[in-house]
């Protein structure tokens, strides 16, 4: 029996169904990523992903977009992987094992367009005979619940558990720097399963059936549609059989219309408020009362601005080689 009532040996099937890929470079690893569904998009796949929908993924996939880029946040995180493991290995009295540090790859062997990228792996107990598991490191600045993990942790764990065929996985997460955390998570075969499934058929209707994923935010709408059409969609056509839709969006545009009157009056009676208490101030930068300070206004540092409208006044030849056409943007307005 294995830890924490985990009471199959998965690594003992006899044909492992997974291959392991170690790249070259870091480069070579995210062009093997590339052509792949990975642990970190098929929560998209699944529509569970805040950062990313399934339509803003296909999009990259087909190369209609380019691949990500690194931002800084994404850079912390990679570096801070080595960080949160060590922490982990300190709390769980578990060890990390050394050379799963690298980029590599666990590969479906029977779906090679299914992958999984562990940013570790650790013994689960001091008998390696019992096996490993997969660590997942994270780092964030919101407070984490272990007993409610973001979603899109949960299936990356789960993902990266199938396809490495281990019973158990542990998620660890650093907060701001100052806060350490971790949760095991066991392997279940048949929500796995599940995103197998998912991750089959948006690979197999999307990427190679050029099947295009139904919008599903705001941010799918203005990439298929960044420009309004001079029409307009009669709800009852939209959803037609569908009544109780089309009538609860008439519901949510008058409830829109409330809340904006609410929000104005409200921004209103604190404009009127500001009014007088700046009218205290005088050249002071603070006010007080009582001794405790109640409200500040002090200058900001004198600054530069770059006048264009008199430069292209002065130089309307050399601003016309640098001013380009911008898209407007769609406005949205509740009549």
């Amino acid at each position: 029996m294995l830890l924490y009532g985990v009471t199959e040996r998965i690594q003992k099937t006899k044909t492992m169904a997974n291959i392991i890929i170690r790249p070259k470079s870091r480069e070579d690893w995210l062009k093997e990523r590339s052509t792949r569904i990975g642990g970190s998009e098929i929560s998209a796949v699944v529509g569970m992903n805040p950062f990313e929908s399934a339509y803003s993924l296909w999009r990259r996939k087909k190369g209609l977009d380019p691949a990500k880029t690194e931002n800084f946040a994404m850079k912390a995180g990679h570096y801070l992987e080595d960080a949160v493991a060590q922490f982990y290995q300190d709390a769980s009295g578990r060890s990390i094992i050394k050379r799963s540090a690298i980029d590599w790859l666990y590969v479906n062997r029977e779906k090679p367009f299914l992958s999984g990228s562990p940013d570790r792996t650790f013994w689960l107990s001091g008998n390696k005979a019992d096996g490993k598991g997969v660590l997942e490191c994270k780092t964030t600045q919101k407070p984490i619940d272990a007993e409610d993990l973001p979603r899109h942790w949960f299936i990356q764990v789960q993902w990266n558990l199938g396809l490495a065929e281990m019973p158990l996985g542990s998620l660890a997460w650093l907060t701001q720097g100052r806060e350490f955390g971790y949760k095991d998570i066991a392997f279940v075969p048949d929500f796995y399963g599940w995103l197998v499934e998912e991750g089959e058929k948006f690979y197999r209707d999307c990427i190679i059936g050029d099947r295009e994923p139904e919008a599903r935010c705001v941010a799918d709408i203005l990439t298929k549609f960044s420009r309004s059409a001079a029409e307009t969609r009669a709800l009852e056509e939209v959803f037609s059989g569908e009544p109780d839709k089309a009538e609860s969006i008439a519901l949510a545009c008058s409830e829109y219309k409330e809340i904006k009157d609410q929000i104005s009056a409200l921004e209103e009676k604190k404009d009127e408020l500001e009014e007088r208490i700046k009218m205290c101030f005088g050249e002071a930068e603070a006010i007080s009362y009582g001794g405790l300070t109640l409200a500040t206004w002090k200058s900001a540092k004198d600054s530069e601005k770059f006048d264009a409208k008199a430069f292209a006044k002065d130089n309307p030849d050399l601003a016309a080689q640098y001013t380009k056409s911008v898209s407007g943007s769609r406005r949205f307005l509740v009549k």
